[in-house]
C-alpha cells in the first residue's frame, strides 16, 4: 500500500506526543527520587551533625567539671598558703621585736625579759617554716596540648586557661626567691653557726642574737611578705576564682 505523499517514515504526531509524555513523566519522577535522596542525604548529615555536638558537649562538660574539681582545689590550696604565711610573718615580726629587749652583753636587761625566753624559740620555729604552692594542671595541660582545647566555647575562659601558665609562673617566681634564701643562705649559716644538740650553747645564744642572724629575719619577713602581697599582685588568686566561675555551670549539671 502506498503511503500519503510527505509521510513516508514519519511517526504519527499522536505517537511523538505519548513518547514525549512519557519521558516527562519519566523524567519528574528521576528527578523526585534525586530531590528524595539528596533530602533524606541532608536529614541524615544533620542528625549526625547533632550527634556530634551532643558527644562534644558532654565531653566539654566533662572537661569544664574537671577543671572546676582542680581549681577549686587550687583556690583551697592557696588560701592555705596566704595563712600559713601570715602567720610566719607575724611570727618574724614578733620575734624581732622581743629580741629587742634581750642583750647578752648585759644580763640584767636578758633577766629582766626572761618571760619572754620561751617566746622567741616559738616565734623563731614558725618564722622559718615553708610552704610551696603546688597546684593542680593535669586538666588544663591536657587540653593545651592536645586538639580537645577547641572544644571549650566560651572564649573568656579559653584566655584565661591559655593565660594560666604564664600568671602561675610568675607567682612560683616569687615563691621560688623565697625558698633559695632558706635553703641556700640561711640553712648553711645555721649549720655553721648553731649546735643542735646543745641547747644552752652560749655559741647558739651569740648566734640568735647577732646582727647576721637579725638581718637574716628581716629578709625573711620580706620574702613572706612578697609572697602574700604576690597572691593579688600577680592576679593568681582572681584567675583562679574567674576560671571556677566559669565553669561553675557545668559541675552542677
Amino acid at each position: 500500500m502506498d503511503l500519503p505523499d510527505g509521510k513516508a517514515g514519519n511517526p504519527p504526531e499522536r505517537t511523538r506526543s505519548v513518547r514525549a509524555g512519557k519521558f516527562s513523566k519519566y523524567l519528574f519522577y528521576a528527578l523526585g527520587e534525586i530531590i528524595l535522596v539528596v533530602i533524606g542525604i541532608l536529614i541524615a548529615l544533620q542528625i549526625n551533625n547533632n550527634n556530634e555536638k551532643r558527644k562534644e558537649r558532654a565531653k566539654e562538660q566533662a572537661f569544664l567539671r574537671e577543671i572546676n574539681l582542680d581549681f577549686k582545689s587550687n583556690k583551697e590550696q592557696l588560701d592555705s598558703i596566704v595563712a600559713f604565711n601570715k602567720i610566719s610573718y607575724h611570727a618574724a615580726s614578733r620575734l624581732l621585736a622581743i629580741m629587742k629587749t634581750f642583750d647578752p652583753n648585759d644580763p640584767k636587761i636578758t633577766e629582766a625579759n626572761a618571760h619572754f625566753a620561751d617566746s622567741i624559740g616559738y616565734y623563731n620555729k614558725l618564722t622559718w617554716r615553708n610552704k610551696s604552692f603546688n597546684p593542680k594542671n593535669g586538666t588544663v595541660e591536657a587540653l593545651l596540648n592536645s586538639s580537645s582545647f577547641d572544644l571549650i566555647s566560651n572564649d573568656t575562659l579559653r584566655r584565661n586557661l591559655i593565660s594560666w601558665k604564664d600568671v602561675l609562673s610568675d607567682y612560683l617566681e616569687e615563691e621560688e626567691f623565697g625558698a633559695n634564701f632558706l635553703f641556700y643562705e640561711y640553712g648553711p649559716w645555721v649549720h655553721l653557726n648553731f649546735d643542735p644538740d646543745s641547747d644552752n650553747d652560749p655559741d647558739n645564744v651569740k648566734a640568735l642574737f647577732s646582727k647576721a642572724h637579725r638581718n637574716f629575719i628581716y629578709k625573711r619577713a620580706g620574702d613572706l611578705n612578697n609572697n602574700i602581697t604576690a597572691v593579688r599582685e600577680e592576679g593568681i588568686l582572681t584567675m583562679i576564682n574567674e576560671i571556677i566561675r566559669l565553669t561553675e555551670h557545668a559541675s552542677h549539671d
